[in-house]
């Protein structure tokens, strides 16, 4: 761990000097939401979150170049008029020191996490998405086994692992290099669900004093068939069942990309109690932020599909623009209000492409503002619309 704290703070030291030449890009291609031409402006590395879910295929480059990162600001201004979304991926001490303060800050990944429950019987009658899970696995007689040996670690690197992320990120896919998941397993363990005596999933966690840690998870072969089995609920249920007993408080889920759209995030919403950091080396050094001209339009579009989770403060908000295309009612919005919200944000944002509906029910965190009225608002302008007034 010792270790492990001292390369994360040697990253966020060296970052700014080995990428003190900012790579800076023009994209132009079919928008994901619609399929009209859009055009990004990426500065620093390429984030494979926004260019998928921004794009509906690779983009065409039509400018790049390379700047100092003090130069970087003063480019970004003149360009960013023929943009419609700026991307910058940059580490944190060069966004402080080099960059304005109009963006809106993006974590590169989000940790979920939940307090232990004392009985999950009782955890699964509060949490009625979470007791259908307990009550599969029990049916299907999942098991769990823990192991230190030091043989099981490459079968689970590259059995489980590998494939998984693979498999469930596809195109996005950042696999951590072995010396890395070595580094958390000398620490921690290696989680198996066995089924009839065959490993068919494992999770890598940590525990430190009451905090316990999913760090990664893998399916064998990255067989999909096995997560609808219901093989990773196994891994969270018996989780939570090993951290009771070793007498933890809190339980980290490991990683999601950070949109209350994301499947992975939305899995793990069900059992969560709120939100915080990503400590990996790169991920707890580094902060995508991102920026517009005016928010109708393609930003709108790519924001109805991709809801944000930012930084706020020192919590986190999240931002969600209302499908144009479907009936703007009390009744819709509360569905899609259902789908997303999540434990442990401080707002969360909808635009709406209209009047709020007669008969919503406005929820405490949440804040309703027509789209009409933030047209022309840039990102600098976001934090100030979640005065609660504005929610009718």
């Amino acid at each position: 761990m010792i270790l492990q704290n001292w390369l994360r703070g040697c990253m966020r030291i060296v970052l700014p000097f080995i990428r003190w030449r900012v790579p800076v890009v023009l994209l132009r291609g079919p928008a994901r939401a619609s399929g009209r031409e859009v055009v990004l402006l990426s500065a620093g590395r390429r984030s494979a979150f926004i260019m998928d879910h921004f794009f509906a295929q690779e983009p065409t480059v039509v400018r790049r170049t390379r700047v100092p990162v003090w130069r970087l600001q003063r480019l970004l201004n003149e360009w960013r008029s023929a943009a419609d979304l700026v991307d910058v991926e940059i580490d944190r001490v060069s966004a402080r020191l080099f960059l304005d303060t109009r963006y809106l800050a993006v974590p590169q990944w989000i940790i979920s996490w939940m307090k232990v429950p004392e009985d999950m019987q009782a955890f699964g009658r509060t949490h009625r998405n979470a007791r259908a899970d307990i009550r599969r696995i029990r049916i299907k007689n999942f098991e769990c086994q823990w192991s230190r040996e030091a043989k099981d670690f490459d079968l689970f690197y590259e059995r489980f692992f590998r494939p998984y992320v693979t498999a469930r990120h596809g195109g996005m896919t950042q696999v951590s290099p072995r010396w890395m998941m070595r580094l958390l397993f000398k620490q921690g363990m290696i989680q198996w669900v066995v089924h009839n005596g065959e490993r068919l999933a494992g999770g890598l966690v940590t525990v430190k004093g009451t905090l316990f840690s999913k760090r990664v998870n893998g399916v064998l072969d990255g067989r999909m068939d096995l997560m609808r089995e219901g093989v990773l609920s196994a891994l969270y249920v018996h989780a939570m069942l090993e951290a009771h007993r070793l007498g933890c408080t809190e339980l980290r889920m490991g990683g999601s990309l950070p949109s209350l759209h994301d499947g992975v995030f939305r899995y793990k919403s069900k059992w969560a109690t709120g939100l915080r950091s990503h400590d990996g080396f790169i991920s707890a050094n580094c902060v995508t932020l991102l920026d517009w001209n005016r928010l109708e339009g393609p930003v709108a579009e790519f924001l109805s599909q991709t809801s944000l989770i930012h930084h706020d403060q020192d919590g986190y908000s999240a931002l969600w623009v209302f499908p144009h295309d479907e009936p703007l009612t009390a009744e819709t919005l509360q569905q899609h209000y259902i789908r997303l919200k999540t434990a442990g944000l401080r707002r969360f944002l909808i635009l709406l492409p209209g009047a709020v509906p007669e008969g919503f029910v406005c929820p405490p965190e949440v804040r309703l503002i027509g789209l009409a009225e933030v047209g022309e608002v840039g990102t600098g302008g976001i934090h100030c619309l979640g005065n609660p007034s504005h929610c009718a």
